[in-house]
């Protein structure tokens, strides 16, 4: 019977692998039954890193060595069998980014422990020590574990690790990258997450070399039916590895290449189901960006109630009930993620299999939209200084400028600016900040914050935007742009609540719209954020008697909001 030996002899120093993983010094190598003594010292040069040249691979071979013999790995110290078996070409494959891609097997059978072995001496010695094993006979598809997906195929472990010259190398000698998923993420055990800035990169290079390969690669389907889309949402959730700004790369790449973002799987879940079942929210918010109001509220074949909404509501509920601390967080921020993104309609279809559940998911989605709407305040000040900041930045720049007085500067400098204002940048970067999108409460706070930039540049300067101190109820309070007005003899507010009679602030009329929103939804615990000793009186109008006065003519003009 083959002998264990010490992986770490006679090896080059090897960096520190990550905290969790096994370096070289901490396993030994088994190799499997059969195994001769020249094809263990080619698989333990492969694993020490200690061949300098091909021509030791080469002459090994000649000497009698299998190419295709295999081993694996135990932690050292532990008594039992090895866990994955590897050939002498997967031991090969470097992990530049040091992300682990072998695993060892410890005490706690089945459980494995993460392997980063050292790296060759460059990435030209990897290529020729590949490309001599291939030469010598070595199989570029063989998975000696025989798992799902083949996993463990050397072209699935360079994937893996990151490794684009292993990737290359293994591509130039027919690897097979058909019908082994080559374009689903790895999964990263618990102990390398998250993952390095680096190995992103590494994979997201990996990734484009494949589909430059093989450019059918990313419409490829599970035996469920299920997409690279789907399969990201799934598995992009709880406690993914990955950063957002990869995933929404790694998402534009595979859709680039005509991957249907609403494709249903065997049992009618589209992505975004997934996204929404599975806890995913950095995928959902990818996709509610992408799709239309349609797509966002879409059920499922046969079951038109049970939208992505509905999903996650579901989840939420039952992680609840079986108390997953880790991850009922994951699914309220989906379920606030899909509101943000359109997904308010579907609060009045939610089905569930009892009234009981029904109302359970009904309160829990209502709650996170107190949350959602609570935000929209927050989000609008991002929307308007956004908006207003260049006009802002330009007016500070040209007032010490002006050979006008101190008085004078700032209004002269604020008019000039506001003939260069880009209305189109504006409008763009209102819609990228106001949330919950497809809905009336959307419209009409998109139309207020547009109204508001649009007399902002108007005003005297940004003094007058920003407001000045007054009172109000009793209380000195700031008063921004009252640039609102309520038509002629309706505006029944009490007078102890109005700074200016017939006028309105911004606020207002975005408080207003969120208490018409929660009231047509049953949300309770909208908080208002300003002048809280006023209540809610001086936010109360109707919308058909909203409007504005027009500079010139000084008539009411209404605005047009239902």
């Amino acid at each position: 019977m083959a002998q264990p030996s010490s992986a770490s002899s006679q090896a080059p120093h090897a960096a520190a692998p990550s905290p969790g993983c096994k370096g070289l010094d901490d396993v030994d190598f088994l190799p499997d039954e059969g195994v001769t003594t020249v094809s263990g010292q080619l698989l333990e040069g492969c694993i020490r890193r200690s061949f300098t040249e091909a021509s030791y691979v080469t002459s090994l071979i000649q000497q009698g060595a299998d190419p295709r013999a295999t081993g694996g790995l135990r932690v050292r110290g532990t008594a039992g069998t090895a866990g994955r078996r590897y050939s002498c070409l997967s031991f090969a494959i470097d992990s530049p980014t040091n992300i682990p891609s072998l695993y060892a097997r410890g005490d706690d059978y089945p459980k494995e422990v993460p392997v980063v072995l050292p790296q060759w001496s460059s990435r030209q010695l990897q290529r020729d020590i590949i490309n001599a094993l291939v030469d010598g006979g070595a199989d570029v598809n063989a998975d000696p574990n025989l798992t799902e997906g083949s996993t463990d195929r050397p072209i699935k472990m360079a994937i893996r690790a990151g490794n684009l010259t292993a990737v290359e190398a293994l591509l130039s000698r027919q690897a097979n990258v058909r019908g082994v998923r080559v374009m689903r993420p790895p999964y990263i055990p618990y102990a390398a997450r998250p993952v390095s800035c680096q190995y992103e990169a590494a994979l997201m290079s990996v990734f484009r070399r494949l589909i430059q390969h093989d450019s059918t690669l990313a419409a490829e389907r599970s035996v469920g039916g299920e997409n690279l889309v789907h399969e990201a949402s799934r598995h992009f959730a709880t406690h993914t590895a990955f950063s957002q700004l990869f995933m929404d790369e790694y998402l534009t790449l595979i859709t680039s290449r005509r991957v249907n973002m609403t494709a249903t799987d065997n049992f009618g879940r589209t992505p975004l189901h997934e996204a929404a079942g599975y806890g995913s929210p950095c995928v959902a918010h990818w996709l509610c960006r992408q799709l239309t109001a349609d797509d966002v509220n879409r059920g499922r074949p046969n079951r038109a109630n049970l939208t992505p909404l509905a999903e996650a509501a579901r989840t939420l509920d039952e992680v609840v009930q079986r108390r997953e601390a880790d991850r009922i967080d994951e699914q309220r921020t989906v379920i606030r993620v899909l509101l943000r993104g359109g997904a308010v309609p579907s609060i009045a279809r939610m089905p569930t299999a009892t009234e009981v559940q029904h109302r359970r998911c009904q309160r829990r989605v209502l709650a996170e939209y107190a949350t959602v709407l609570n935000e929209l305040s927050e989000a609008v000040m991002s929307a308007i200084n956004t908006a207003l900041a260049p006009q802002r930045s330009l007016a500070a720049l040209l007032t010490p400028r002006l050979a006008v007085g101190p008085q004078e500067a700032p209004v002269f400098a604020w008019r000039i600016a506001s003939y260069l204002f880009d209305i189109d940048a504006a409008m763009a970067a209102i819609d990228e900040s106001i949330p919950l999108r497809n809905s009336r409460l959307f419209r009409r706070v998109r139309a207020a914050v547009t109204h508001f930039v649009k007399s902002a540049l108007h005003a005297s300067s940004n003094r007058e935007v920003v407001g000045v101190t007054g009172s109000l109820g009793g209380v000195m309070v700031r008063v921004p742009l009252q640039c609102f007005a309520v038509s002629d003899g309706a505006d029944s507010r009490p007078p102890h609540v109005v700074h200016t009679a017939g006028r309105l602030g911004l606020r207002e009329v975005v408080h207003k719209a969120r208490l018409d929103e929660a009231a047509s939804h049953g949300v309770v615990g909208v908080v208002k954020g300003f002048n809280e000793h006023l209540g809610d009186q001086d936010c109360q109008f109707a919308w058909q008697q909203l409007g504005h006065i027009d500079r010139q003519t000084g008539l009411f003009v209404s605005l047009g909001i239902d």
